[in-house]
């Protein structure tokens, strides 16, 4: 009893002391300073799903949505820190209640840039706007915060970007995370490529689909993005914002409907927040639990069959004449970081290409679709016959490309699976990675070695799917796996990685099975993507 109440009487001493930094303070603002303080506002949303197509399969569902919408000038100079940084700050998740930082926006750099309007700037010059230092005035943030630690799952972030020349909306850009970890950005441009906007919406674009969100969609169809803006023009007073999306399929009916409508707005103030956060107190912890929720409603309810995550779309590959022009900019701006599995891969893919490379004297140059990510390069250790290295450019979307090599355990085998050998017939078998050409690649898997170890080719003959079995039987048995490596305690670390590669997709498989996962056939456009080659 003594030992309780004394902790009684240390909590309520820490909690007094709390109490009295908070009230008397002299660097917390008071209300007198509110009418100089920066705009800034807490937004009660409302946000709206409806699946319309195939009709037997229609669902919708709405949930309320709290946010902010905050200037990045004021956000980035600490003018909108509420109770010394306690109640929100920026920089960072811990040690305060609501926070926002760099790291969770736009490119994937782990937190290199301490600056979002940095790298809003650098997204705008990288997808084709030019001058976008000199022009942008200031950008509104519309995005949900970290809470208490916890950064939830953003689906949707919106900055309003004003330019400095007339302070008038200039670009709208659209930040999707879906929740494989992956970012994709849309640039609308205001006056640029819009069509006529319906109702109670300023602006109105229509671009085609190029990124995965959801596992019942394939990436086939087109979007038509409605925003009704929170401001005219930077000075102007506020509104409240309304986000509208429509997914329409390849032959134009409209398929799938999202929305994000702001129901009341409030001065992003201490007592404001406070107040929002009373409301709705674990607001911020559900955006992951509903998706998770609806996505089981849709598949073992609804019957929607599930598409394979196909890997994003490059943006460093370039696109054949015949394509559309762009109707809107943007690309990927994050990918899946490599698992363990995937950088052991690479290791021993790494090795056996700069062993190929000088002894065929190929240059070869491994490409990732990730401009984050370096090209690789593998010098030829002699010059061609006439005088000139031959060169192979191998451009690959994901590091499970490295993976695959192993997998597949020699060169016509891994071009069937996740090249351009050939089609194939299930979802998400889509092209992992293109070659400028074909021959050179073979040549460079053809490993023909008299006593070499043939035991990977009996270990790939256990993998679960019979579809995806070697055809030829991993060169009949008669030739080593090609990445195999030469030091024979290099050897026992491969052994390691292949069974733990088996291992994982025989666990996959179990998985899916025991979740009753139905899949979806692909469509034929969707695992070709036309127009992509390689650039060298």
């Amino acid at each position: 009893m003594g030992l309780g109440l004394i902790a009684l009487d240390g909590v309520v001493f820490l909690s007094c002391l709390g109490l009295s930094y908070v009230l008397y303070s002299p660097n917390i603002p008071r209300p007198h300073d509110y009418k100089t303080s920066p705009r800034a506002y807490v937004l009660h949303s409302i946000t709206t799903h409806a699946r319309l197509l195939p009709a037997d399969s229609r669902h919708a569902f709405t949930y309320p949505v709290l946010s902010l919408i905050l200037p990045l000038s004021a956000l980035e100079s600490a003018r909108l820190s509420l109770l010394n940084g306690f109640l929100f700050s920026y920089g960072g998740t811990y040690g305060r209640i609501l926070g926002l930082r760099s790291a969770k926006y736009l490119f994937d750099d782990g937190g290199k840039v301490p600056s979002i309007r940095t790298k809003l700037i650098k997204a705008l010059d990288d997808f084709g706007v030019g001058d976008a230092e000199e022009q942008l005035d200031d950008a509104w943030i519309l995005t949900m915060p970290s809470y208490c630690g916890y950064e939830g799952l953003n689906p949707l972030t919106v900055y309003f970007c004003y330019r400095k020349d007339n302070r008038r909306l200039w670009i709208v850009v659209l930040e999707i995370h879906n929740t494989f970890g992956e970012r994709h950005v849309h640039i609308l441009e205001v006056g640029r490529n819009e069509e006529a906007p319906n109702a109670n919406f300023d602006h109105q674009w229509s671009f085609p689909r190029a990124f995965h969100v959801s596992p019942f969609n394939d990436r086939l169809g087109t979007y038509t993005v409605s925003v009704r803006a929170p401001f005219s023009h930077s000075d102007s007073d506020v509104a409240l914002p309304h986000i509208r999306i429509h997914l329409n399929n390849p032959t134009g009916d409209l398929k799938f409907s999202a929305s994000l409508r702001a129901k009341h707005v409030a001065p992003f103030r201490t007592l404001t927040v406070l107040a929002a956060l009373a409301t709705h107190p674990f607001i911020l912890f559900l955006t992951l639990p509903r998706i998770l929720r609806q996505a089981a409603v849709l598949h073992y309810r609804r019957h929607l069959d599930v598409y394979k995550r196909p890997e994003p779309k490059p943006v460093s590959w370039s696109v054949s004449p015949s394509h559309s022009p762009a109707l809107a900019k943007g690309g990927g701006i994050g990918w899946q970081h490599p698992t363990i599995l995937e950088r052991a891969a690479r290791h021993f893919a790494n090795a056996f290409l700069a062993r190929r490379a000088h002894a065929l004297g190929v240059c070869i140059k491994l490409r990732p679709s990730d401009p984050s990510a370096h090209v690789q390069h593998f010098d030829a250790g002699t010059d061609g016959a006439d005088g000139k290295f031959r060169e192979l450019v191998i451009s690959y979307l994901s590091p499970h490309f490295f993976t695959l090599l192993v997998l597949a355990g020699d060169g016509p085998t891994a071009l069937r699976w996740g090249g351009s050998g050939g089609p194939s017939h299930t979802t998400g078998e889509v092209r992992e990675f293109l070659v400028s050409d074909e021959a050179s690649f073979r040549e460079v898997f053809d490993i023909h070695e008299s006593g070499g170890a043939t035991w990977p080719a009996r270990v790939l003959r256990l993998l679960p799917d019979a579809a995806c079995r070697h055809e030829q039987d991993v060169g009949g048995g008669k030739n080593p796996h090609p990445l195999m490596p030469e030091s024979w305690i290099a050897r026992i670390g491969f052994a390691v990685l292949l069974c733990a590669l088996v291992a994982m997709e025989w666990a996959e498989e179990l998985l899916w099975r025991i979740g009753r996962v139905r899949w979806a056939v692909i469509d034929s456009m969707e695992r070709h993507p036309s127009g992509m080659v390689p650039v060298p």
